[in-house]
């Protein structure tokens, strides 16, 4: 069973409103996720990933500039599940 990205409608809309080449780097750095994973690795330096505190407890975020990916993994089932992704200012609202 491969890796899965699952983005929630809301972070998908607010995917689709970026020009093209945000919107590549953005896809570009999760299947970098995607391919660490598929080694066994949760790369937090190399592509910069942190868990999250307070209200967000159990959740990841991933840094792309000053865009947000906030998600959860599902190692059992080999899912990323994406909830928010938002400029930095935005994104923890």
């Amino acid at each position: 069973m491969e890796w899965q990205i699952k983005i929630h409608r809301k972070a998908n809309r607010f995917l689709e409103s970026l020009p093209e080449s945000r919107r590549r780097n953005i896809e570009g750095k999760l299947w970098e996720l995607v391919d660490a994973l598929e080694h066994g690795i949760l790369p937090y330096r190399r592509i910069d990933i942190r868990r999250l505190k307070g209200e967000w407890k159990g959740f990841l975020r991933l840094r792309v500039g000053d865009i947000r990916i906030i998600f959860r993994i599902a190692f059992e089932s080999k899912t990323i599940y994406i909830y928010h992704i938002h400029y930095r200012e935005s994104a923890y609202k």
